[in-house]
Parts: C-alpha cells; structure tokens; sequence
C-alpha cells in the first residue's frame, strides 16, 4: 500500500512530524524573559536568538547591532596583500584591467563591483561576463577576446579557481591574473598570480561564507587602504567602498551565502545602503519590481525580486545586459537596460512555470515523494538554465532540498541543479553520489551536477540517502519539521511581527521563524489564481489572515479545524499594514 501524498494527509488528519529547534527547550519562560529585559528586546527575540545556537549575552548583543568595524581583517586573506600589490600597480603604471565574471548574480555582483570602483580610482576597465552557451567558468575563449582588447591585468569572478587552461595560457603571455572566488578549491591550485579564495589551504581569513562579491568589497577596501596609505593627499577624494554595500548584499543573498558573522554584517549595512535607492540600476530594478520609496528593503526582495530579474538573461544566455544594467551611471540608461532584463525575466518565468508544474505532476505520482529526505527529479529538455531556480520552487512545495535535472535526449547528457533545505549540504551529498556523476561543485545551499542519464535512478536513492543521513532521519519516514514553538492567533500582532522583523536578514544559517498552530477554525476560505488558498483562522474570539501558496489542492472548506506551521509576516497591500500568516505546512486536526 503506497503512502499518502501531502494533500491525502491532510485529508487523513495526519500532522507532520515536529520538534522545537535547537537550545530552545532547554530555557525556561522566566530566564528568556529576563535575558529579553537585559537587552531591551522583545521576549521573541531572544527565543528566536536562542533557538538557532545564539546563547550568550554578548553574542546577542553584537548580533542585534552588526558593525562593520567587526568584520574580520582582510589582510589574513590569502593572496590578499598580492592582489591588492597588482591593483595599484595597475592604476600607477596605467593598466588597462580586464575583467571576467560568471552569469549569475554573485558574478555579476562582483564583476560591478571591482569594475566600478577601479574606474572611480582612475583605472580603465574592460567588463565582460559569461554566457549559458559559453559554460560555467572563465574559459579560454574568453581569455583570449581580453587579450585582444590590449588588457595588462586580468580578474576573474566567481570563478576561475578551477579554470586552469585559461589562466594557464594568460601566463605564457606575460599577463598577470586575479582569482577572485568563493568555490571549492582542487588539489592542484590555479596557475593565478594570486587567488583570493577563503577555502584555499592556508588561508587564515576566519569566515568561509564569503561569496565572491564579498571577497571582491574586501579587495576593493584593500586597494584605497593602500593608496591612500602611499599618497595621503589623496585620501578624501578615494571612494568609499562602503557605497558597494548595496551589490554585496544582492550577491550575498542571491548566492544563498549564510547569514551569520561577517555576511550578517554585510548584508545588514547592504540593506540600509540599498534603501537609499542611490544606483541607478537597482533604483530601476526596485521600481519594476513595485518596492516603492515608502518599503524598507530587505532580504525577501532581494531574494525573490530582484535576484530573478539579475539572473534572467544569464539563465536563457549572456549575462550581459544584467552588468550594463548594474553598470549604467543615468536613470534614462537604467530604465532602457532594465526593460531588456525584464523581458529575458518573462521568459525565464514562463520556463520556470512549466518546469515546475511537470516536476510536481511528475513528484506527485510518485508515492515515495513525501517520505524523501532528498528529492531528485528529471525530465527531457528542461532547460539547464532554469532547473536550479525551478529546484527552490520544488523545495518551496516539499521542504527537501533538491536536485532537478534537465536531460539533452540527444546526447544522454543530464545537467541539473541543487538547492537546499532543513539546513543540508548538498554539496556534501552530491559528493556522497560522486562515482554516479561525472562532474559536480557548488556550496552548501546551492550546487551543479553533469552526468550520464542512465545514472539518474541511483542518483535519486543516493541522494535520498544522503541527505537523510544529514538530518539524522530514517529514509522512507515522514521528515522531522522543525518549528520555533506553538504561538496562539491573539498574540500575532504587528508588534510581535516588527520585533521579529528587527533580527533580520533571514535566510541559510539563520532561517526565519516558523511557529505551531495547533487548532484553528477556517472562518473563511478562497482560491486565488487557481493555487493559492486565501484563509481565515480564528481561535477563540481572534481571527488572523493566512495564506497557503501553492496549496489549492487542499480540500480546506469553512468550518474545517486545521493545524499549520506558519511564518508571522506583513500585509502592507492598500497601504495598511496587517498581520498575515505564511503556512508552510497544513493538516486536518482529527475529529473534525
């Protein structure tokens, strides 16, 4: 007899499987109060600090109010003192500096970036990225274009730690190259005149979860550091690096980085910088995507808006219009550039649109897909540009991490994407599958594989596999959720919510609060497009808005009593502000 799919349980009354996140349980009410009088902080907030590992006063403290005089000192990077030797060199001698990046928002990012404060210090650049047909990584086709250019200095951008011909071929004509990543390091280092890599051997930088962009902001604030060192007259006309915040929060959450230490400080100052709507392409970007001068920026946009629009032509080919974008210096060259992005956006959601729909038709018969710890599911001719953000839509549904896979039918070759939930590596996983692929890398929350398509049946147990050996969890059980605790309807209000929304950015490494409803009555209920169920829970004389995405298929009827674990969120929508329920997860509580 098969198991029963998610909306079937939710007919049957069955409640996942749940337990209270991390040191939680071991406080008691009296003690997370008295810790909240002693940093003036809502209750809440320390039992969300709490529950994700932040215990000690101190700790809390400098989590509440992230400074950037506490990031870790750049100068323990290695390759650091090299590349920053070669930058102002470059500007000294009159360099003309080439750059590459990869297609994607955390290349992008950091192509902007150097590129952009190079030329504020004097420098000339050449900016180029990569394109979906070119392949992942700095090849050698490329190298040679900015050699013709005439360029003195190359950079790479997320990426070129593994690209060892291009590089290679660089040297043998005396051009001196900058690796500017975050990927996993091979056992042979890259033939680079310096890397800047935090995972490299040997490198003392104590925080790992850099994304490029953020290597980049470092190399950036290195190279004033130095200039204005050599040529104190200088110093107040130098850039402030600080004005980049903006591009290394977009990179950081867009490349799902986690958002603890230095990133945390990062993206916090990133997120103010960007509020103040300064670069004409993210001013652009922000208006397309309706955040008004009256919203606060934070991670959701970014995430779930602007990211997408970024990655868009990278994802259907060249990366191109996305740098021009970033890179445009008017709100007339923006609003232009941006219209073109929005338009490979379009065809990239259309794309994803169907993806998705398959790969859930496709999951949805199967009755072993609920009872997974690891999902992976492939088809013919997915496009191997939208499998990944397809795979985050996949996760949205189930709550497993996932490997989606696009299949050439052709050639036999699969390629396909990762993304993570319930906090796996999926790199670490795939690793587990490693004699079934023939290529893989990536991070913990987000990673690529190209295979043989035969391999993708024992792909799929494998990765299962693995992954539930991460989370500690028996393959062929229903997966452990893991809540914040039970939170009654009476005490969401928009206080609580704002003190929730104080510990921003959420995100991997520190994931937003999800609470236990345990009962509540469906006072009204709607379909909205088809997907979505619009709802109204009351529990006793309190009522609260909720909405479920991507549940329509729940037979949810007025009257119904229901149990969810929900996330306490804003309805700005008409301008008032509301309390609204995100559930996550839904069931029938028994005897109703």
């Amino acid at each position: 007899m098969s198991e029963p799919s998610e909306a079937e349980s939710w007919a049957l009354g069955e409640p996942p499987r749940a337990h209270l996140r991390g040191a939680l349980p071991n406080y008691s009410r009296a003690e997370l109060r008295e810790r909240a009088e002693a940093l003036d902080v809502h209750p809440i907030v320390v039992e969300l600090m709490v529950g994700r590992g932040i215990e000690e006063l101190d700790e809390q403290r400098r989590f509440l109010a992230p400074r950037l005089r506490e990031l870790s000192p750049p100068a323990t990077m290695a390759g650091f003192a090299e590349a920053v030797d070669l930058l102002v060199t470059a500007r000294a001698r009159g360099w003309r500096v080439g750059m590459f990046g990869d297609y994607d928002v955390d290349g992008v990012t950091t192509t902007t970036i150097l590129t952009t404060f190079l030329e504020c210090v004097g420098v000339e650049v050449v900016a180029k990225v990569a394109s979906r047909a070119g392949g992942y990584g700095f090849g050698l086709a490329p190298a040679k274009a900015l050699h013709e250019a005439g360029v003195d200095l190359v950079l790479t951008g997320d990426c070129g730690t593994s690209d060892h011909e291009a590089l290679a071929w660089l040297r043998q004509r005396d051009v001196p190259t900058v690796v500017i990543d975050h990927h996993q390091v091979p056992e042979t280092m890259p033939p680079a005149s310096a890397l800047l890599n935090p995972h490299q051997a040997g490198c003392a930088f104590p925080f790992k979860g850099l994304c490029s962009a953020g290597v980049g902001f470092y190399l950036a604030a290195g190279m004033r550091s130095a200039i204005a060192k050599a040529e104190p007259s200088s110093r107040a006309n130098l850039p402030d690096p600080r004005a980049w915040l903006d591009l290394v929060a977009l990179g950081t959450v867009c490349d799902m980085m986690p958002l603890r230490g230095d990133n945390r400080v990062l993206v916090r100052h990133g997120l103010e910088t960007m509020g103040q709507r300064k670069r004409p392409g993210v001013r652009e970007l922000l208006r397309r995507a309706r955040v008004g001068p009256e919203h606060a920026v934070d991670e959701g946009h970014l995430g779930f808006m602007l990211g997408p629009r970024l990655n868009a032509p990278g994802r259907l080919g060249s990366a191109e219009p996305s740098l021009e974008l970033l890179r445009s210096r008017s709100g007339a060259e923006a609003e232009a550039l941006a219209a073109k992005v929005e338009m490979f956006n379009s065809q990239r959601r259309s794309l994803q649109d169907r993806i998705v729909a398959e790969a859930l038709d496709q999951l949805g018969e199967d009755p072993r897909t609920p009872r997974r710890s690891g999902i992976v599911v492939a088809h013919d001719n997915w496009a191997p540009g939208i499998v990944g953000i397809a795979a985050a839509g996949i996760v949205e549904r189930y709550g497993r991490p996932t490997l989606v896979i696009g299949v050439d039918p052709g050639s036999g070759e699969a390629r396909g994407s990762a993304r993570t939930s319930a906090g796996v590596d999926v790199r670490a996983a795939l690793a587990e599958c490693a004699d079934l692929l023939r290529r893989y890398g990536g991070h913990k929350a987000a990673a690529g594989v190209s295979m043989d398509a035969a391999n993708i049946p024992a792909l799929t147990e494998r990765f299962d596999q693995a992954c539930a050996a991460q989370l500690g969890e028996e393959v062929g059980r229903d997966p452990i959720d893991v809540h914040d605790g039970e939170l009654a309807l009476e005490d969401i209000d928009l206080e609580l919510i704002g003190a929730i929304e104080s510990l921003g950015p959420f995100g991997v490494g520190f994931e937003r609060p999800r609470y236990l409803c345990a009962g509540a009555q469906v006072v009204r209920v709607r379909v909205l497009k088809e997907r979505h169920l619009a709802l109204t829970l009351r529990q006793g004389r309190d009522q609260r808005d909720a909405i479920a995405f991507r549940k329509a298929e729940f037979g949810v009827e007025r009257g119904d009593s229901i149990g969810c674990l929900f996330t306490p969120s804003r309805n700005s929508y008409g301008g008032r502000d509301r309390p609204q329920l995100i559930i996550d997860r839904l069931w029938r509580v028994r005897g109703s």
